[in-house]
């Protein structure tokens, strides 16, 4: 099984979204983001070809992030969670959906969130990794063992 870990594309500072003062869930993607997470969900169609389960945080920014890369990519389930949210318990979630996935099989699994959770659910899973840092639009590639409870980094797929 295949798991593609996505932080959201560029977004706008909280001072600068529409020249007002924003809350942090409420942040729109720059032009930039729409870009790159446009690149991402053609590099993710490469490699996917579809989306078994897709799982996206409630934030503006990782759902518009979600919209560009559902362009180049079907899914047959799309969920949005509060749990994967920057401050979401990567742990907790992790175990979570490991045992979801050994009652709902899937063969390829993507997740749109934000850092710090992404980094921290990527080490989580693969325990001999260092929690890495993610490019905006970056997607962390994974092969996970649902009934093992782990993952095994595969490698980082990032604009640059």
């Amino acid at each position: 099984m295949k798991l593609y870990v996505m932080r959201h594309g560029e977004a706008c500072s909280p001072t600068l979204c529409a020249g007002v003062l924003q809350a942090d869930h409420e942040r729109e993607l720059t032009a930039h983001g729409h870009q790159e997470a446009t690149t991402a969900g053609e590099w993710l169609a490469e490699h996917a070809p579809k989306l078994d389960l897709v799982i996206v945080s409630p934030y503006v920014r990782a759902q518009q992030t979600w919209q560009e890369v559902a362009h180049h990519v079907d899914a047959e389930v799309v969920e949005t969670s509060a749990e994967i949210t920057p401050d979401g318990d990567a742990e907790a979630f992790a175990g979570a959906l490991l045992a979801r996935l050994q009652i709902e099989p899937a063969e390829y699994v993507l997740l749109v969130s934000h850092m710090p959770f992404v980094c921290y659910l990527t080490a989580y899973l693969d325990r001999s990794v260092q929690p890495p840092l993610f490019p905006t639009a970056g997607i962390a590639q994974l092969d996970l063992e649902p009934l093992a409870m782990q993952g095994f980094w595969q490698g980082m797929h990032s604009q640059d």
